[in-house]
């Protein structure tokens, strides 16, 4: 039976109770649904989600310039 665990602590280590299932895991605005393969355990469940927003200096610098 496969079933979504939601996992809030990011730094908690992934156990093999999860492997081949689906899990929640909450990065403070998100949920990411990833499925746990047998390479992810051991490892923490916030090495697989991604929670910043990427900087995009030269795009916003390039729009201002157009605008001109």
């Amino acid at each position: 039976m496969i079933s979504e665990k939601k996992i809030y602590n990011r730094s908690s280590t992934i156990p093999l109770i999860l492997l081949r299932e689906k899990s929640l895991i909450y990065t403070g605005r998100k949920w990411h649904t990833k499925k746990i393969s047998r390479w992810m355990v051991g490892f923490k469940f916030g090495e697989f989600t991604w929670n910043r927003k990427l900087a995009l200096y030269k795009a916003k610098q390039s729009r201002k310039k157009k605008k001109k």
